[in-house]
């Protein structure tokens, strides 16, 4: 291992002036740093060597250090030692480790993620992701986690929903949060939850399909999307059942779900939703799409086959903000503002860390927007 040529400082402690030597020894870092003998990028000598350089007790070096990082001249590095901040650039007040799944997730997920990070950024903190990957036999591989975890981290985000996580990061001590589609459950060390409800419009869905005269609804669901309707509308008197449309052979992704929903439309439209002798076409009064993606396959078709939208049938659809379906008229929709999601989590995070405490009750879910497709 290459070691580290370190720059002695410019300069002794007088130890017959008046003041405590913590601030003698932070003002003369300080001018140091000013006057470019340490320049932005560089590493001041460990808090070792620096007590033995300067002629200081190692608490009295630590207490310099800690001035110079509120004052954000400098930014301690686990195990690497103190970064001598660019005076444009504010250094890091504390670091955050995310734990997110592996892959390149989607982009609801990515949109949530850099939110995320950005906000934190600007508030001054530096973020690292971490995943915990399944390994061949289907267990999760801990070694990249607990690597990470030996440094020292403020606070760690648990994005990666299982529990199995929750319980390493318990079992380490090290304090985390949790954003998480299940129910709360306690774990050691966790200091607040962030619950992602995919089903809080779902009330307002179900008024409106009441006020506009709706009878009987299709659910359409793919490999993933948003919340399950039918149970809502079955319980308010209104019809409601599922139509499962998902490939069963790899790849899962976003262009082969649409295509599947658009072939399995056309072939619906031609077998059961063929015109009536007078003329009518026994669709149901609306469709409900889980999956924007699902969304815009079916809507080509109907459209192509010249199913008009309302009159014929009504859409509602679940939709990411970033990534609407395109449609003739303004969409009914369940709408998630990914983007929104993770600056506010990120603006809770910040001030926990300034507070040390987290709210009890922190829930995000969708918006019901009404458009002119109902």
């Amino acid at each position: 291992m290459t070691q580290i040529a370190f720059k002695k400082p410019p300069f002794t402690i007088d130890r017959s002036r008046h003041g405590g030597l913590a601030i003698q020894l932070a003002d003369a870092l300080r001018r140091a740093i000013q006057t470019g003998y340490y320049r932005p990028g560089e590493l001041l000598p460990p808090i070792r060597e620096l007590a033995a350089l300067t002629g200081v007790s190692q608490v009295i070096t630590t207490r310099a250090i800690r001035i110079l990082k509120m004052e954000r001249i400098i930014s301690p590095r686990p195990h690497v030692g103190c970064v001598v901040c660019n005076p444009d650039r504010p250094c890091w007040k504390g670091q955050i480790l995310v734990v997110v799944p592996p892959g390149c997730g989607n982009q609801a997920e990515n949109e949530a993620k850099a939110a995320l990070r950005d906000t934190l950024t600007s508030a001054g903190y530096l973020v690292i992701h971490a995943t915990v990957p399944f390994a061949a036999d289907g267990s999760l591989d801990f070694s990249l986690l607990d690597t990470m975890t030996k440094h020292r981290f403020d606070l760690v985000v648990q994005v990666h929903d299982l529990d199995e996580i929750s319980d390493r990061l318990a079992s380490v001590g090290v304090p985390f949060i949790r954003v998480t589609r299940k129910q709360p459950a306690p774990f050691r060390a966790l200091v607040g939850t962030v619950a992602l409800r995919d089903d809080l419009c779902l009330s307002d869905f179900v008024a409106h399909c009441r006020e506009a005269g709706v009878r009987n609804v299709l659910q359409i669901t793919g490999f993933r999307g948003g919340p399950d309707a039918v149970p809502a509308l079955n319980a308010a008197g209104i019809h409601a059942e599922d139509w499962r449309i998902a490939p069963t052979e790899p790849p899962f992704n976003t262009q082969s779900l649409s295509t599947l929903t658009a072939l399995a439309f056309a072939k619906r439209l031609a077998e059961e939703w063929a015109p009536r002798a007078d003329g009518r076409r026994p669709l149901p009064d609306l469709v409900f799409f889980r999956d924007d993606h699902l969304a815009s396959g079916a809507m080509l078709v109907l459209a192509s086959a010249g199913v008009r939208i309302p009159q014929d049938v009504r859409i509602v659809t679940w939709a990411n903000k970033e990534d609407v379906p395109a449609s003739v008229v303004p969409l009914t929709r369940m709408e998630r503002d990914n983007a929104a999601i993770g600056a506010q989590v990120a603006k809770h995070i910040v001030d926990y860390l300034s507070t040390g405490a987290f709210p009890a009750d922190v829930t995000f879910g969708p918006s019901y927007v009404r458009g002119e497709t109902v």
